[in-house]
């Protein structure tokens, strides 16, 4: 078919249409309003990136926020409050499946080991009372003598409790005794309170909170039976007499 001949075909379909008799159509788009759902969630995404952002901008940190020495210093901070009892212990050539061994044996006794690095840990501690230790602080406003601190010399690791049980404290002894001078113990936290190693063996000789609060409850219920009874037998005695002498003062004749 020649191109004139094309053309003149279309122009002749085109009049036959009846333009003036057709009615406009209005198609709907189902993708429409979910795209504006997925363009809102977006933007509360991108405001809430961007409020997350001016928080951080508000932190004022020594080093960068992003950097990893605050986030080990935060880590740090972590691992000290939330876990009531932390023992440091020292490390000292630890073979790749020794590490891995102790660490094994470590969670058997309840607790987690994490190795420190000793200057930002240290770090950390003196700035321990603040509610950000990363913040900048003056000379004055540091904690220097913290108990803690002599303890960092040479490679530390800490391994943390979630409950402060003493027996707990005595499977870790006996287990680090094995280690002879691989990995020992050189102090711990119980409480917010610094143990020395001396501290920490009277430690874990000592029976656990439930059984202490088991003994407290039974001599409370004792000795403070006895002294509620001695109570109410004087109380009702008191009362006797007190009626007593009011029935004989009312009862006495009148002169």
């Amino acid at each position: 078919m020649s191109l004139s001949l094309l053309v003149s075909t279309r122009r002749v379909a085109s009049a036959r249409l009846p333009l003036s008799g057709v009615k406009s159509l209005t198609y709907s788009f189902p993708w429409t309003r979910s795209y504006a759902a997925v363009q809102q969630s977006s933007t509360d995404g991108s405001n809430n990136a961007l409020k997350i952002s001016r928080d951080k901008q508000k932190r004022v940190t020594v080093k960068p926020l992003t950097s990893r020495k605050t986030y080990l210093v935060d880590s740090y901070k972590s691992l000290m409050e939330s876990n009531p009892l932390v023992v440091f212990v020292h490390y000292n050539n630890l073979l790749k499946r020794e590490d891995h061994l102790f660490r094994e044996k470590i969670k058997e006794t309840g607790g987690t080991m994490t190795k420190l690095r000793n200057r930002l840990f240290q770090v950390y501690l003196k700035n321990s009372k603040q509610e950000d230790p990363c913040r900048p602080l003056s000379s004055k406003d540091k904690y220097k003598d913290h108990p803690l601190l002599p303890l960092f010399k040479g490679p530390t690791a800490a391994i943390a409790y979630s409950e402060t049980t003493p027996a707990n404290i005595a499977k870790l002894f006996k287990l680090l005794a094995s280690a002879q001078d691989k990995l020992f113990i050189l102090g711990a936290k119980v409480d917010n309170e610094a143990y020395s190693l001396q501290q920490l063996n009277t430690f874990k000789t000592l029976p656990s909170k439930d059984q202490l609060h088991a003994q407290l409850v039974s001599m409370l219920q004792v000795q403070g039976g006895l002294g509620l009874t001695q109570t109410l037998q004087q109380a009702s005695q008191s009362l006797y007499l007190t009626l007593q002498s009011h029935h004989d003062n009312n009862n006495k004749p009148s002169q």
